[in-house]
């Protein structure tokens, strides 16, 4: 399996916890977060983090394993359609830097599930991960694209694996400082929300440049 494709699954679960449309539940994850764990603790934060992460992973499963083997069987075409994704990511890129379509999107409202533990987080996961389809569903067909391209369907495996630990590159060290400075982290994370939309068109815009110039070459 080449780098690029495992690179492009990291970026795209990345992606996926700050699209625009998943961008409110991420304040909204702290705040339920504040409200469920009263004590600084690095092992339960780490594994609330992970189980939102895979409830998050779940729904993207659900919807693409499927699709990943069926056209696994048509791999060999799959490559043809490399540039022609970067130009859509790169588009897509420049209209959520310039303009607010994204954020017109019907999203899936989601309620926070009652109660605590490793169940409520599987559930929270589950909501984000509905609210986010809404707007990144384009970055995941192009996930569901290159796992075709990576060889067999192992490969396919992996592919989404990589999308759950781009997703946990956020969503566990945020738990995990949580647990520890939550006032501070709280803070923080609102001062950087506005500059979110900017950030999320930025990656998209160079991970549509590097399948560009990977399919040309």
């Amino acid at each position: 399996m080449e780098p690029i494709n495992l690179t492009l699954a990291y970026t795209a679960g990345l992606l996926a916890t700050l699209a625009p449309c998943a961008l409110p539940m991420l304040p909204s994850y702290v705040a339920y977060y504040m409200n469920s764990e009263k004590k600084g603790n690095l092992a339960s934060a780490m594994g609330f983090g992970f189980t939102t992460v895979a409830g998050f992973l779940t729904i993207f499963v659900a919807i693409g394993i499927l699709p990943s083997f069926a056209l696994n069987l048509v791999s060999s075409k799959i490559d043809l359609v490399a540039p022609f994704i970067g130009v859509i990511l790169v588009v897509l890129g420049l209209g959520h830097m310039f303009s607010d379509i994204f954020y017109n999107i019907p999203i899936i409202k989601t309620a926070a599930p009652k109660g605590t533990g490793f169940r409520a987080f599987y559930l929270y996961g589950l909501g984000y991960g509905a609210a986010s389809m809404a707007c990144s569903f384009p970055v995941f067909v192009l996930l569901v694209l290159q796992s075709v391209s990576a060889g067999g369907y192992l490969s396919i495996v992996v592919m989404f694996l990589m999308y759950g630990l781009g997703a946990a590159t956020v969503l566990v060290p945020l738990s995990v400082a949580l647990a520890y400075s939550r006032e501070y982290i709280y803070a923080k994370l609102m001062s950087v929300m506005p500059y979110m939309k900017k950030i999320n068109a930025a990656i998209l815009i160079l991970a549509g440049a590097y399948m560009i110039l990977y399919g040309l070459t």
